[in-house]
Formats: structure tokens, sequence, C-alpha cells
């Protein structure tokens, strides 16, 4: 097998929608061995030598997470910093005993874990799928959020309402992200205060329900009867997309 070559793992996935994983290594022979011993309904692999990543179609974007095997004992970073540099993820598995240093060497660098050989199939699978959940996770909180006519982006850390652009505080944008991400689940007082931890406005910590009343006003809702931004007596708060409750 040339060191060259992307290869297709034998791992079979089921006929829904396994997650996929680009493995990394510049032994190929060794990248198709871990592939194969970590079979797993759950999973396809995919493994090729770091060089060769543009053989995969769409490169490692279209992956759910990269593994990368580091089957020197020597290696440095910068097939991590390559990985990286395409994909968000990346868990690292050294070829040999590494020392508690040698793994958080690799973390701090920018994996999202790491682990050595010898490793148990389980707890590397369980580790790759924590990687992809958080993964999935920081996608959707760097989405565009839409409940009904109102727009929030997080990354962007701007509010609009049809189309109108909202003026908030940073206390304010905390509070509405909040409950933008969580629309249609009622949260509570100290829920909201967790969701906003952080925040420079201390305010927010001292009176929740005078933030919710000026951002009602911001939001243009009659406090009687709030169109989106609702009370439930007893529970907390819930952002709806107009009359929904």
């Amino acid at each position: 097998m040339h060191s060259s070559d992307a290869r297709v793992s034998p791992v079979a996935g089921p006929a829904g929608k396994p997650w996929t994983i680009a493995l990394l290594s510049d032994d190929l022979a060794l990248g198709r061995k871990l592939a194969e011993s970590l079979g797993h309904h759950d999973f396809r692999f995919l493994y090729a030598h770091p060089q060769a990543t543009g053989r995969f179609a769409g490169g490692l974007a279209t992956f759910d997470v990269v593994l990368l095997y580091v089957a020197r004992e020597r290696a440095d970073g910068s097939v991590l910093c390559e990985a990286l540099g395409r994909h968000q993820g990346c868990v690292v598995v050294l070829g040999h005993r590494a020392t508690g240093m040698e793994r958080a060497w690799w973390i701090d660098h920018g994996a999202d874990d790491c682990l050595s050989q010898p490793c148990d199939k389980q707890e590397l699978l369980a580790r790759l799928r924590a990687s992809i959940r958080r993964r999935q996770v920081g996608a959707r909180r760097s989405a565009t959020l839409t409940v009904g006519g109102l727009t929030v982006s997080l990354t962007d850390r701007t509010a609009t309402l049809d189309e109108r652009l909202l003026v908030l505080t940073t206390c304010e944008f905390a509070l509405l992200a909040a409950l933008a991400l969580h629309a249609g689940e009622v949260l509570g007082r100290e829920q909201l205060l967790e969701f906003a931890k952080g925040s420079a406005d201390q305010a927010f910590e001292r009176a929740i329900d005078v933030q919710i009343s000026r951002l009602r006003a911001k939001l243009h809702e009659n406090w009687r009867e709030p169109r989106m931004l609702k009370t439930v007596r007893g529970a907390g708060y819930v952002l709806v997309a107009g009359d929904a409750i």
C-alpha cells in the first residue's frame, strides 16, 4: 500500500447515517489496523496519510471528527495544526504509552482529546462520540437563530426584529440569546442567570424581572399580553414565535 494513498476501510456502516471519521496516520498499515479494530455500526472510518487528505471528496470538513494516530514517538504538532486548519474537531491517539504531560501538550495545542496506546476500544469510541457532541453544540451556538420575526446572531452578537436592528445591552443580549437557544422551553430565573453568566451588567443578577421588562419593551411587547416573551407563572419565561402558546 503506497503511503500517499487514501483508502476506505472495510468497516461498514449501518443503513442509516453513521458518523464519519477521518483517520490520519503516517503509517497507513497501522492506520488500517486501528480502523478495523474500531469497527462499530455507529461509525464509518476512512483512513489516509496526513499528506493525502486532498483525496477525500470535500476535504476534512466533511467529516464529523478527525482521528489523528501519531505512530512516531517524537512526532511534532505540525500534522495536528494541518488537521485543525481544515477541521474544527480532532482527537489524537499516541502510538506509545504517553505521560500525562505529553497528552496535555497535544490538548493545549488544539486537540479535543488525547489518549495513548494501548487504549480500550470502548473508551476511544466514547471519546469520539464526546468530541462529535461538542462540535455539534459549538455549531449550534455559532448559528443564526430565528424565532418568528426575531433573528439572533450569536457570532455577531446582534438581534433584529422584523429586520429592524435591536439596540441591546450586554445583559439584554445574553438573556435574549439564552431564550432563543431554548425557544419553546420554559427557563427559570436560575437557569437564565447561569446562561447569562459573565455579563458585565451586575443588575441582571439582582433583578432579572426588571431585565425581562426592559427586553419586552425593546421587542415592542404588550406587558399585559406579550406575544413572544411570555411568563409562565411559578416556572419562569419562554420565548415563542407569535401566539404559539
